[in-house]
Protein backbone atom coordinates (compact mmCIF):
# COMPACT_ATOMS: atom_id res chain seq x y z
CA UNK A 1 0.00 0.00 0.00
CA UNK A 2 1.42 3.98 -0.92
CA UNK A 3 2.22 5.89 1.67
CA UNK A 4 -0.16 8.86 2.88
CA UNK A 5 2.29 11.24 1.28
CA UNK A 6 2.21 9.81 -2.28
CA UNK A 7 -1.04 9.67 -2.29
CA UNK A 8 -1.38 13.58 -1.36
CA UNK A 9 1.42 14.42 -3.99
CA UNK A 10 -0.50 12.09 -7.03
CA UNK A 11 -4.11 13.28 -5.85
CA UNK A 12 -2.79 17.46 -6.64
CA UNK A 13 -2.15 16.44 -10.00
CA UNK A 14 -5.28 14.34 -10.96
CA UNK A 15 -7.51 17.85 -11.72
CA UNK A 16 -9.73 17.06 -8.81
CA UNK A 17 -12.25 20.26 -9.98
CA UNK A 18 -12.72 17.68 -13.20
CA UNK A 19 -13.12 14.26 -11.75
CA UNK A 20 -16.96 13.46 -12.70
CA UNK A 21 -18.08 12.42 -8.95
CA UNK A 22 -22.05 12.48 -7.95
CA UNK A 23 -22.47 14.96 -5.72
CA UNK A 24 -25.24 13.52 -3.82
CA UNK A 25 -22.78 10.57 -2.63
CA UNK A 26 -20.39 12.77 -1.66
CA UNK A 27 -22.85 14.98 0.39
CA UNK A 28 -22.98 12.83 3.67
CA UNK A 29 -19.96 13.20 4.11
CA UNK A 30 -19.18 16.93 3.15
CA UNK A 31 -22.24 17.22 5.87
CA UNK A 32 -20.01 15.68 8.53
CA UNK A 33 -17.20 18.12 7.49
CA UNK A 34 -19.47 21.10 7.45
CA UNK A 35 -20.63 20.62 10.77
CA UNK A 36 -17.34 19.37 12.43
CA UNK A 37 -18.12 16.01 13.48
CA UNK A 38 -15.55 13.71 14.96
CA UNK A 39 -12.38 12.67 13.71
CA UNK A 40 -14.00 8.62 14.06
CA UNK A 41 -17.51 9.68 12.60
CA UNK A 42 -15.80 11.26 9.47
CA UNK A 43 -13.44 8.03 8.93
CA UNK A 44 -16.42 6.00 9.16
CA UNK A 45 -18.38 8.08 6.55
CA UNK A 46 -15.45 8.24 4.38
CA UNK A 47 -15.11 4.65 4.33
CA UNK A 48 -18.74 4.50 3.22
CA UNK A 49 -18.69 7.49 0.59
CA UNK A 50 -15.30 6.02 -1.08
CA UNK A 51 -17.38 2.87 -1.70
CA UNK A 52 -20.02 4.63 -3.25
CA UNK A 53 -17.88 7.50 -5.21
CA UNK A 54 -15.24 5.14 -6.17
CA UNK A 55 -18.11 2.71 -8.62
CA UNK A 56 -18.72 6.10 -10.91
CA UNK A 57 -14.73 7.51 -11.40
CA UNK A 58 -12.97 4.11 -10.97
CA UNK A 59 -12.74 4.36 -15.12
CA UNK A 60 -12.31 8.21 -14.99
CA UNK A 61 -9.13 7.81 -12.35
CA UNK A 62 -7.50 5.10 -13.49
CA UNK A 63 -6.53 6.19 -16.83
CA UNK A 64 -6.19 9.80 -15.28
CA UNK A 65 -3.24 7.75 -13.06
CA UNK A 66 -2.02 5.23 -16.52
CA UNK A 67 -1.50 9.11 -18.38
CA UNK A 68 0.80 10.31 -15.02
CA UNK A 69 2.86 7.07 -15.24
CA UNK A 70 3.44 7.22 -18.86
CA UNK A 71 4.48 10.68 -18.42
CA UNK A 72 7.24 9.33 -15.64
CA UNK A 73 5.71 11.36 -12.80
CA UNK A 74 7.26 9.71 -9.64
CA UNK A 75 5.14 6.90 -8.24
CA UNK A 76 2.29 6.76 -10.53
CA UNK A 77 3.27 3.09 -11.35
CA UNK A 78 2.93 2.26 -7.97
CA UNK A 79 -0.15 3.72 -7.15
CA UNK A 80 -1.53 2.53 -10.36
CA UNK A 81 -1.12 -0.96 -8.84
CA UNK A 82 -2.02 -0.15 -5.57
CA UNK A 83 -5.30 1.13 -6.74
CA UNK A 84 -5.93 -2.27 -9.20
CA UNK A 85 -5.33 -4.10 -6.08
CA UNK A 86 -6.82 -2.29 -3.43
CA UNK A 87 -9.90 -0.70 -5.44
CA UNK A 88 -11.48 2.24 -3.46
CA UNK A 89 -9.58 0.84 -0.06
CA UNK A 90 -6.73 2.79 -1.71
CA UNK A 91 -5.31 5.35 0.32
CA UNK A 92 -5.27 7.23 -3.13
CA UNK A 93 -8.78 6.69 -2.94
CA UNK A 94 -9.57 7.98 0.36
CA UNK A 95 -7.59 10.89 -0.37
CA UNK A 96 -9.42 12.15 -3.44
CA UNK A 97 -12.91 11.21 -2.00
CA UNK A 98 -11.86 13.62 1.14
CA UNK A 99 -10.51 16.42 -1.75
CA UNK A 100 -14.09 16.14 -3.23
CA UNK A 101 -16.22 16.02 0.00
CA UNK A 102 -14.03 18.91 1.34
CA UNK A 103 -14.70 21.11 -1.84
CA UNK A 104 -18.06 20.52 -1.20
CA UNK A 105 -17.95 21.51 2.37
CA UNK A 106 -16.16 24.44 1.97
CA UNK A 107 -18.99 25.72 -0.24
CA UNK A 108 -21.53 24.84 2.63
CA UNK A 109 -19.35 26.70 5.01
CA UNK A 110 -19.35 30.10 2.45
CA UNK A 111 -22.19 32.42 3.51
CA UNK A 112 -22.44 33.87 -0.26
CA UNK A 113 -24.70 32.37 -2.37
CA UNK A 114 -22.85 30.49 -5.28
CA UNK A 115 -21.02 32.59 -8.44
CA UNK A 116 -20.69 29.67 -10.32
CA UNK A 117 -21.65 25.37 -10.83
CA UNK A 118 -20.74 23.19 -8.41
CA UNK A 119 -17.61 22.40 -7.64
CA UNK A 120 -18.35 18.43 -8.79
CA UNK A 121 -19.64 17.39 -11.39
CA UNK A 122 -22.78 16.03 -11.83
CA UNK A 123 -22.29 12.02 -12.27
CA UNK A 124 -22.05 11.63 -16.25
CA UNK A 125 -21.76 15.27 -16.91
Amino acid sequence: MIDWKAAEAIVDKLDVDTIPACSMCLFELAWAMHKGRSGNAIASTLTTTCDWVWMEIDAEVEARLARLAMLGVPRAEEVVCDVRLNGWHSRLVRVLVSRLARRMADELDSEDPPTRPAAVLPFGA
